[in-house]
């Protein structure tokens, strides 16, 4: 069985599939990749399309390097721990690689071996998040610079790679938020903060990024059925009042919605933030 290889700029890295061939830096493995069918016809939707999701081994990046793949195409799997990447990777058939996002070291690391092995990016779906559960009073400076270091400062570094990547054919990049940067709660200061800070940089790339053929949009997540998601929803109901469609999501439910954003189909759709939280957000109802 092959082994991956750890490099000093913090990523590890590693390509499924095959048996691999070691590349001349001794630091990196290289092979084809194959795409699983999963007994399902495959879609085209994003056949021919590299698409990095980051943190997809669990919950929405999974669901949703899994609906990428069945919709054609080369996933790269992303994570801050090697075996969870190679077992969803070697699934899907595509590239695993590990990095810390909150080291620029390992992030621009990430994005130059997504160059090296594929020499452009298509897609990248942004779903790596730093929960933080803390009020206001309590919020220790330590708590708050390392949750603006992933959730913001990660993804002000993972779009600006992913841009220099797209500048020359276009493509798509979609951060997936929350509601709570919009609607204030107790006990997420730091997370609230910097998913709204997360927005205003959706709104600025979309922008700037335009005339090059990127487009840039959010997923407005509501609660899904996480663990966070669970923790969240405390002794409230499956089926909760407050949801108009009286059910929390799935993370399938965000993983195809970013599939058409990433898509073709949304060739004409940018700046945008597409709410999936089942018509909570825009409710008149209250939680009970």
């Amino acid at each position: 069985m092959s082994q991956p290889c750890q490099r000093k700029d913090g990523l590890t890295l590693f390509r499924s599939g095959c048996r691999p061939r070691e590349s001349s830096s001794d630091r990196t493995v290289r092979c084809v990749p194959q795409h699983p069918t999963d007994g399902r016809e495959q879609s085209v939707e994003l056949r021919n399309k590299i698409a990095l999701v980051t943190g997809s081994t669990s919950n929405i990046g999974l669901a949703a390097a899994e609906v990428f793949a069945r919709e054609g195409a080369t996933v790269v799997v992303h994570s801050r721990h090697l075996d969870q990447a190679l077992a969803v990777a070697r699934r899907l058939g595509g590239d695993a690689l590990a990095a810390d996002l909150a080291d620029p070291g390992a992030v621009e690391a990430l994005f130059a071996e997504v160059a090296r092995r594929h020499g452009h990016l298509d897609v990248l779906l942004g779903c790596v998040a730093r929960p933080a559960r803390t009020t206001l009073l309590e919020t220790t400076l330590d708590e708050w610079d390392q949750t603006l270091a992933v959730n913001l400062t990660g993804a002000l570094l993972c779009t600006q790679h992913a841009a220099r990547l797209m500048r020359d054919r276009g493509g798509a990049i979609i951060q997936v938020t929350a509601a709570s940067a919009d609607r204030a709660s107790p006990g997420s200061a730091a997370y609230a903060v910097s998913k709204a800070g997360l927005n205003a940089l959706v709104r600025q790339a979309a922008v700037e990024f335009a005339p090059l053929g990127i487009r840039v949009n959010a997923i407005v997540s509501g609660l899904v059925g996480t663990p966070v998601g669970r923790r969240d929803m405390g002794n409230r109901p499956p089926e909760d009042p407050a949801i108009p469609l009286r059910r929390i999501g799935r993370p399938e439910d965000v993983a195809e919605a970013a599939a058409f954003l990433a898509s073709d189909r949304a060739a004409y759709v940018t700046n945008a933030f597409l709410a999936v939280d089942g018509g909570r957000m825009n409710a008149a109802l209250r939680m009970q």
